[in-house]
């Protein structure tokens, strides 16, 4: 299960990055139900929520 959980975080993080599909979307497509259990998940694994990442990869914000 934590192998799953670790591909399901990088598939995330890489889909964040490079389209412009909703959250719910990406959390729906990768078989989380409740997309609040998928940001809880992808800021446990990266250390930010979903959209701060997406914003700070495209540079509009800073890593604190």
């Amino acid at each position: 299960m934590t192998w799953l959980r670790h591909y399901r975080m990088i598939l995330a993080a890489a889909r964040l990055r490079n389209g412009h599909e909703s959250v719910a979307n990406v959390a729906e497509s990768l078989g989380y139900e409740n997309s609040n259990n998928f940001s809880t998940a992808f800021k446990a694994f990266h250390g930010l929520s979903p959209l701060r990442y997406r914003k700070m990869v495209a540079g509009r914000e800073k890593p604190a």
